[in-house]
C-alpha cells in the first residue's frame, strides 16, 4: 500500500510526500528496488543529483534487468557531469535487452547528444532492425534528421507503413515531420512542403492554448517591471561569476552562439537552464502569494537573497570556475527585470534573425513542446510581435546590459561578431571560440546534428525555396 500510494503522488508531482512514503517503505524494507527507484526519481526531479546517482544504483542492483532504473541512472550520471558512467550504463542495458529497440534509441541518444555521429546512426540503424515498436518513429525521425541517404536508399517507404500502423497522434506527427525533412533532402519541396503543414496541423491538436491567452501576460510584464522595481537590485555586491543569458526567439542561433562562447577560456554553459521561470519564479509567487510579475513588487532583501542562492546553485553545476556562465534558454527574455534584480552585472545577449528564416525553422521543426507557436505560423508571428513588444520595453534602461547581435553578421563575419561581444563582457577572443565543432561537450537542443560542423551559411537562405507558399501561409488566417 505504501508503494502504491508513494507511486501515486510522484504521479501527481507531489515530491515531498512522495519521499516520505518512499523513505517509510524502505525503512520496513531497506533493499525494496521498486521503493529505491521511486525515491531516486524523487532526487531526480528535485534536482539532488548526487543523492538521485547513489540510490539509483542501488535500486539498479535490486532490479538487474528492469531498464527504467538504468535509463533514471544514465540521466543521473549525465546531470553530475559523468557522461562516460552514463554511456555505460546505457550499453550495459542494450546489453541485457539486445532485442528491445528502447533501449539501443537511448544509447544512440547519448551518442548524438556527445557528438559521436557515426555511433549514433549505427545504433539508430540497430533499432530500426528490430521491428516495429512506439520508438521507431522516433528513430526514423533522428536518422532523417542525420541525413545520410538519398533517392535510391532513404526511409520513405519506412514512415509511410509505420503510418498505417499506429493511430498516435503524436507517433504520427513525427513520422509527418520526418517525411517533410526526407523529402526536402531529395529536392521535392512540394511534398516537403506539404508534409511539414500536416505535420504542423497535427501538433497544434495538441496545444492546450492560443498565443493570444499571452496578452495580459506580457502586459503585466510591462507594468510591472518598471523603475521603481529595478531599483531593488543590489549594485554594491559583487559575485565570483557573471550569468549571461542568450535570449530572443527560437531557431534564432542560441546554440550556435552558446556553443562558440562555451569554446573561451573563461566561459561555460548550464544549456537551457528553465530555473529562472520554474524554480524562482515558484518559489516568490508562493513566498509572497502572489503571481509573477506582480510580486516583484513585494520583494524584500531577504527574499532577493534567497532567490540569488538559488540561482547560484544552479550555476554550481555546470562544473567548472569559469567567470562567465550561459544559460541559453530564449524565453529569459521574459525575465530581464528579475535577472537584473537578483544579478546588476548580468550580460544579456539579444540574437535576432531574418523573420522569415526564423519562422520557416520553427515551421520545419518537431518541438517537443506543445505551444502553438511552434506548429501554427500564425500564432508565431504573434508570439514574434509579443517578444518584439517587451524586448523594446527592456531596451528603454540603460541599465540592463543588453547586446543586440544579428545571427546573420555572426555567420558571416564570426571572428569580428565574436570579438566585438567578447569585448562587451570584458574578454578578448580566442581562436577555440571558432573550432567549437571539435567539442563533445554535450548538445540536446534541435541543432545537435549541425552544431558538429564548423561555421558555414547553409542555413541562411534555405527558407527562399519555400519562399512563395511560406509567405501565403503567413499571410492567411490558419485552421486545424
Amino acid at each position: 500500500m505504501l508503494l502504491k500510494k508513494a507511486d501515486q503522488l510522484l504521479s501527481q508531482n507531489k515530491l515531498r510526500e512522495a519521499e516520505f512514503h518512499y523513505k517509510m517503505l524502505l525503512q520496513a524494507e531497506p533493499d525494496n528496488g521498486d521503493a529505491l527507484f521511486g525515491l531516486g526519481k524523487v532526487a531526480l526531479r528535485l534536482e539532488q543529483f548526487d543523492a538521485a546517482v547513489y540510490i539509483l544504483q542501488r535500486a539498479c542492483q535490486h532490479l538487474p534487468y528492469a531498464l527504467e532504473p538504468l535509463y533514471a541512472l544514465s540521466d543521473a550520471f549525465n546531470a553530475v557531469n559523468s557522461p562516460e558512467d552514463a554511456q555505460k550504463v546505457l550499453e550495459y542495458a542494450t546489453s541485457i535487452a539486445a532485442d528491445n529497440p528502447d533501449t539501443h534509441y537511448y544509447l544512440a541518444q547519448h551518442y548524438l547528444t556527445f557528438g559521436e555521429l557515426d555511433k549514433a546512426h549505427a545504433t539508430f540503424e540497430e533499432a530500426l532492425k528490430l521491428g516495429i515498436a512506439p520508438v521507431t518513429a522516433y528513430v526514423l525521425f533522428e536518422l532523417v534528421q542525420l541525413g545520410r541517404f538519398n533517392k535510391a536508399n532513404n526511409y520513405i517507404v519506412q514512415l509511410h507503413h509505420f503510418l498505417t500502423q499506429t493511430n498516435n497522434l503524436r507517433l504520427k506527427m513525427v513520422c509527418y515531420y520526418a517525411l517533410a525533412k526526407s523529402y526536402d533532402k531529395l529536392d521535392d519541396t512540394d511534398q516537403a512542403f506539404n508534409y511539414f503543414v500536416i505535420a504542423n496541423q497535427q501538433q497544434h491538436k495538441l496545444s492546450e492554448f492560443n498565443t493570444e491567452d499571452l496578452i495580459g501576460f506580457y502586459d503585466q510584464l510591462i507594468e510591472y517591471n518598471n523603475e521603481s522595481v529595478l531599483n531593488l537590485a543590489n549594485l554594491n555586491k559583487q559575485y565570483p561569476v557573471t550569468p549571461v543569458f542568450i535570449i530572443g526567439m527560437p531557431r534564432s542561433g542560441s546554440t550556435l552562439l552558446e556553443q562558440m562562447l562555451a569554446g573561451h577560456s573563461q566561459w561555460a554553459t548550464l544549456g537551457e537552464d528553465t530555473s529562472i521561470s520554474n524554480k524562482i519564479v515558484a518559489f516568490l509567487e508562493q513566498k509572497k502569494g502572489l503571481r509573477y510579475p506582480q510580486c516583484l513588487t513585494k520583494l524584500t532583501t531577504p527574499l532577493i537573497n534567497q532567490a540569488r542562492a538559488m540561482y547560484l546553485d544552479t550555476l554550481s553545476f555546470s562544473g567548472s570556475n569559469c567567470a562567465f556562465v550561459i544559460n541559453k534558454l530564449p524565453s529569459n527574455y521574459q525575465n530581464l527585470g528579475l535577472i537584473y534584480i537578483l544579478f546588476p552585472d548580468a550580460k544579456f545577449i539579444n540574437l535576432t534573425r531574418n523573420f522569415n528564416a526564423t519562422a520557416f525553422s520553427v515551421f520545419t521543426n518537431y518541438f517537443a513542446e506543445n505551444e502553438p507557436y511552434f506548429c501554427d505560423l500564425n500564432e508565431f508571428t504573434l508570439y514574434h510581435q509579443l517578444y518584439e513588444k517587451l524586448m523594446s520595453h527592456w531596451q528603454q534602461f540603460n541599465r540592463l546590459a543588453i547586446y543586440n547581435l544579428s545571427y546573420e553578421q555572426l555567420i558571416e563575419n564570426p571572428k569580428d561578431q565574436l570579438t566585438a561581444l567578447l569585448s562587451f563582457t570584458g574578454c578578448e577572443f580566442e581562436q577555440t571560440c571558432l573550432d567549437f565543432y571539435k567539442n563533445k561537450s554535450a548538445v540536446t537542443t534541435l541543432s545537435k546534428h549541425a552544431i558538429r560542423q564548423p561555421v558555414n551559411n547553409k542555413s541562411l537562405d534555405k527558407w527562399q525555396r519555400y519562399e512563395a507558399p511560406l509567405l501565403s501561409l503567413l499571410s492567411l488566417p490558419q485552421t486545424n
